[in-house]
């Protein structure tokens, strides 16, 4: 299979990337001892179980936010070090990092939406809860319903609050 593909890209003036490129089987069905999955500018390609508006389940063909990249933007957010923040306040916090947050939703959000929004929701919103336990000195329980009343009076002020559209509907802070 892999020499006809490289037949036909020479035909046409191209040539594989023998260290980047492989074979991968996709199909709505599971898979032993085959690659089922690639990845391609940030995107893991694979087979996704999906809903249709009426509620059905299916199977298909779907890209989502690699692992790689969800690890990248986990490291970033932490490597922000927002806990040691405590002189700045919200407005700052956000001023500061929306514009990265903005980019990524826009950028892996478009597919596989609910996998990414949850998973940088967790991570930034543990990052602010840790800088309220740190900037206001209390437990985290009450970090939270802080945090929550900051997004209540001000549901705008990150960008990542409007990412769960079930969290829209009840202002919690986790």
């Amino acid at each position: 299979m892999r020499a006809l593909v490289r037949k036909r890209f020479q035909e046409v003036g191209l040539e594989i990337n023998e260290e980047k490129s492989k074979i991968v089987y996709i199909d709505t069905f599971k898979r032993f001892n085959v690659e089922t999955c690639f990845t391609f500018l940030g995107y893991d390609f694979k087979v996704r179980t999906l809903k249709n508006y009426k509620g059905e389940v299916y199977r298909k063909c779907m890209p989502g936010a690699s692992k790689k990249a969800l690890r990248q933007i986990t490291q970033t957010i932490k490597g922000w070090r927002i806990h040691r923040s405590t002189v700045d306040n919200a407005e700052t916090i956000a001023k500061r990092y929306n514009t990265i947050l903005r980019g990524w939703i826009n950028y892996y959000g478009k597919f596989w939406y609910r996998n990414f929004g949850y998973h940088v929701w967790r991570v930034f919103q543990s990052r602010l809860v840790k800088w309220i336990r740190s900037k206001y000195r209390i437990p985290g329980k009450k970090a939270e319903r802080k945090l929550a009343m900051m997004r209540k009076e001000n549901p705008r002020l990150f960008a990542h609050w409007y990412l769960l559209r079930a969290a829209n509907a009840c202002p919690r802070a986790v």
